[in-house]
């Protein structure tokens, strides 16, 4: 293992050490709100920009993917009908544009791409970890809104996807926290911050039905339905007006994605039946064809027996807690997305679980192949992928299937340092 690697391995262990203190001490000393908000800044800055100025590399493939989508938006091509981005670019059209700036940044100063592309993510993640202590501050007092933001701040998993691995789930996790913080304000702000995290990835649409539980009657909830449908809809003219693009192939880029199918969770048992049984494939086949529309109805019925019953925020996290437990597609990066819910609403229990069997399963997967590749040392490839790999993400799985489990029945709620009055908590 290189310099580099080393010391932002050994980083990781240690943000994982100040996150186990600060679960297990008492909520730092009361201190003006300013002070504490400064506090949380300064941590989760320093967190991210440090192993971002280490590492001289992110997940090789996605940040190939950014460069190739950034040069192509710099020449004014149409990004989703390129022979280049084949299988490259499955969002809506809104992070390509950093994409482009990044790389016109890094060329122009002669600096490395992967530092400047991981700017905009490190950037939200902060901007999560401050709007974590600002929405706790609302309801419970300013020691335990600074535990926290704190929390997040050195939350391995969410500093491993956007410092080291590079992709950019902290924007739309930023916009759902900002829906619901301007919900009561304005149902409109709420819903043009959601439709925003949509148009940046798709996964923001799990928590809109929540958000929609925070808007008092029906006609109300057409207001901010309405703003998460237009963003979108709004990013998808303004690109399709500059780029000449084909809407048709936009779309079917976009929502059509379905990748990283059994490689998570149960399903992962489908894909092993089918390596060890070559004649017993068709499970797998099955599930490759049908497995969205198992998840979508597991999460409905989800959302019907018990997440519709909540609070917006507990909400959110009971249907991505959910999602984690049913979903036949999977990506590593997904696993920072419960991460500010949890703390939102005070799940440390359940937090502290999550956190050592997400980061013992990430921690393998970057250090042995997404970072530097060292598996297959072990095993040749894809066989170090199914024996090695996928297996080690189960142990976080079946947290969440526990976890999700609480939720169901009712038995989620832990006694926080301080009970947040009615909300949206």
């Amino acid at each position: 293992m290189s310099g580099p690697l080393l010391l932002s391995a050994v980083w990781v262990l240690a943000l994982l050490g100040a996150f186990w203190y600060l679960h297990r001490a008492p909520p730092p000393a009361t201190r003006p709100p300013g002070r504490a908000l400064l506090t949380v800044a300064a941590v989760a800055l320093a967190a991210r920009l440090i192993p971002n100025l280490l590492l001289p590399v992110g997940a090789g493939y996605d940040i190939e993917s950014y460069w190739i989508v950034g040069g192509l938006v710099l020449q004014g091509e149409e990004i989703y009908d390129s022979p280049e981005t084949v299988d490259r670019y499955p969002y809506l059209p809104l992070q390509m544009y950093w994409s482009g700036l990044a790389r016109w940044v890094a060329e122009a100063a002669s600096l490395p791409f992967v530092k400047i592309a991981r700017l905009a993510p490190i950037a939200a993640d902060v901007g999560i970890a401050l709007l974590l202590f600002l929405s706790l501050r609302r309801t419970c007092s300013t020691a335990v809104a600074l535990q926290g933001g704190l929390l997040y701040s050195v939350n391995p998993v969410p500093v491993l996807v956007c410092a080291y691995h590079g992709q950019f789930d902290a924007i739309p996790a930023l916009c759902i926290l900002l829906a619901l913080y301007f919900l009561r304000a304005s149902s409109l702000s709420a819903g043009a911050w959601l439709g925003l995290g949509i148009l940046a990835k798709s996964w923001p649409a799990l928590a809109l039905p929540s958000l929609l539980v925070g808007v008092g009657r029906w006609k109300g909830r057409l207001i901010p339905l309405g703003a998460a449908v237009a963003v979108p809809l709004a990013g998808i003219a303004l690109y399709t007006s500059l780029f000449d693009a084909d809407l048709t192939v936009l779309l079917r880029e976009a929502v059509g994605y379905n990748r990283g199918i059994a490689i998570w969770g149960y399903t992962y048992f489908f894909r092993l039946l089918s390596v060890l049984r070559t004649d017993l494939a068709a499970p797998l086949a099955w599930l490759v064809q049908y497995g969205r529309y198992l998840t979508l109805a597991a999460l409905s019925l989800v959302w019907l027996v018990r997440a519709r019953k909540e609070p917006p925020a507990a909400g959110i996290l009971t249907i991505l807690v959910a999602f984690f437990a049913v979903t036949h597609a999977f990506a590593i990066q997904y696993l920072m997305w419960v991460v500010p819910f949890a703390i939102l609403t005070q799940q440390h229990r359940w937090l502290r679980r999550y956190t050592l069997g997400a980061l013992a399963y990430m921690f393998l997967a970057y250090y042995t192949l997404i970072l530097a590749n060292h598996v297959t040392q072990l095993l040749p490839w894809p066989q170090a992928d199914w024996l090695i790999i996928m297996p080690a993400g189960l142990p976080a799985w079946l947290v969440v299937v526990a976890w999700a489990t609480s939720r169901l029945v009712g038995n989620a709620q832990e006694a926080p340092q301080q009970r947040p009055r009615a909300g949206l908590l």
